[in-house]
């Protein structure tokens, strides 16, 4: 998984935020949602669906993808809540953040 996190500290804290890329040689979007929504919760990828949070209760993953893959020509930025987490999928990336509500 190949992913950049903010707000975290030294002390081992879970970070505020995840960014997972997406495209070309890394997963597609909705992948790359798992992962950063995995990675704020402290859990594998796999493990999610054992903590209450499955993607296609929320959105349809296939057509997350088709939105967001490969557009060159719009700016396409969608966001989504996923249970807890806000999550915004651009072209480049996923970033996903615990929700402030």
């Amino acid at each position: 998984m190949s992913s950049a996190t903010a707000g975290s500290s030294d002390s081992g804290s879970v970070p505020e935020t995840a960014r997972v890329p997406h495209g070309g040689d890394g997963p597609a979007p909705s992948l790359a949602v798992v992962e950063a929504i995995a990675e704020l919760a402290d859990v594998d990828p796999i493990d999610l669906r054992d903590e209450g949070v499955v993607l296609y209760d929320h959105v349809d993953p296939d057509a997350l993808n088709e939105l967001v893959s490969g557009r060159t020509d719009t700016d396409v930025d969608v966001s989504i809540t996923v249970a807890e987490y806000d999550v915004r999928v651009d072209p480049d990336a996923a970033v996903a953040q615990r929700s402030r509500s």
